[in-house]
């Protein structure tokens, strides 16, 4: 029932906007395309790439791109996610961890190429080797975390794409940050912690401000180093562990995470991301040249995908990112993207490789599909 009910969400937003809720202040915008895919290249001179996918899955990149930050960076973690879209409000940020800064463009929608507002923001943090970054589904509110500081900022959204810290930025909590990603209502923030190897969980309140949920932090106990997090669905999580590890986890009403299971398959691999409503969960970034699928049940059981994990082109240094249908998928290897057709059942079919033109030795690690 939860994927046909999730499969029947996605029909009735595809490129579309959708509006929902009381009010207009309550109003959720939901602006789903899946035409444009962005790259946080992580270059010393910074830039952000862009592609039109074609109807094929192949790319190519639009007219000026790659569009330069004004920002340094120099790689990290696999599993920090430096990109991220404000969708109703046709924003991309991207983060520069050298400086430890961000970046906001504006989107074009109507052919995709972007616009940089303003000088790069600073983090208020020292990013280090993170610089992960979330929006909640209302683009109320971005979320950056400070690997060196140990610490996560909030800055409220503005219309016009400015940044404004909310009161209490930035909150100190952790040691590690990698991964951050919110949980399906959005009014949690879950930190991977390889430091302590733990979740962090905090809650957020109206005014964008965390705070840690009871219990908090919670152990990762399945053996490996945790690194991210996704959620399947609302009440279903996996993570991605070092050693191509994926654990499943059922996550309460106050949003604690209890264990289900764990399944180890492939290499080095760390950032997790699901696709096709929560029943793939793909595992990628790391030193090898493999990415991990495997399915994902109701229950949270996890069965490794037949051929999995796919060879890829070269090694797999961040985040893939499948598209709106769950038909293609995108991983970044350093200086390209490599495109892959995914098959009913899950199966992985490179479509070919894609340079990134910019100058300055790129080490991407997180790409967004907008």
């Amino acid at each position: 029932m939860r994927r046909v009910k999730y499969l029947f969400v996605a029909l009735v937003v595809v490129a579309a906007l959708l509006f929902t809720g009381c009010g207009k202040d309550d109003a959720v915008v939901v602006f789903i395309s899946g035409k444009y895919l962005y790259v946080n290249t992580d270059s010393t001179n910074n830039f952000v790439s862009a592609f039109i996918i074609n109807r094929d899955g192949t790319l190519t990149e639009l007219p000026g791109s790659p569009y330069a930050t004004g920002g340094l960076s120099a790689g990290g973690f696999y599993s920090a996610n430096r990109i991220a879209l404000a969708r109703g409000k046709g924003l991309l940020f991207a983060s520069n961890v050298t400086d430890s800064t961000i970046t906001v463009f504006r989107i074009n929608r109507l052919n995709g190429t972007l616009t940089q507002i303003g000088l790069p923001i600073a983090s208020g943090g020292d990013m280090g080797s993170g610089g992960s970054l979330a929006v909640d589904n209302r683009g109320r509110f971005l979320f950056a975390g400070n690997d060196n500081t140990a610490n996560i900022s909030v800055f409220a959204i503005g219309a016009d794409g400015s940044l404004t810290p909310v009161s209490g930025s930035p909150f100190a909590f952790g040691a590690s940050i990698n991964g951050i990603t919110l949980n399906v209502a959005n009014d949690l923030l879950y930190v991977a912690d390889g430091g302590t190897n733990a979740f962090i969980v905090l809650a957020i309140a109206a005014d964008g401000s965390l705070a840690p949920i009871a219990g908090s932090p919670f152990a990762y106990t399945a053996g490996f180093t945790l690194t991210s997090f996704a959620f399947s669905s609302a009440t279903l999580g996996i993570a991605g562990a070092t050693g191509g590890a994926y654990s499943s986890y059922a996550v309460d009403a106050a949003g604690v995470p209890t264990l289900l299971a764990t399944l180890v398959i492939g290499a080095n691999n760390q950032a997790i991301s699901t696709a096709r409503n929560g029943s793939l969960a793909i595992l990628s970034g790391g030193n090898s040249n493999q990415i991990g699928v495997v399915t994902v049940a109701d229950d949270g059981t996890l069965t490794q995908v037949a051929g999995s994990p796919f060879v890829t082109a070269a090694p797999v240094r961040g985040y893939a990112a499948a598209n709106p249908r769950g038909t293609f998928l995108f991983a970044t290897e350093s200086d390209r993207i490599e495109a892959f057709a995914v098959d009913p059942d899950g199966v992985l079919t490179s479509l070919g490789t894609f340079l990134l033109n910019n100058t300055g030795d790129p080490k991407a690690r997180s790409l967004v599909i907008y």
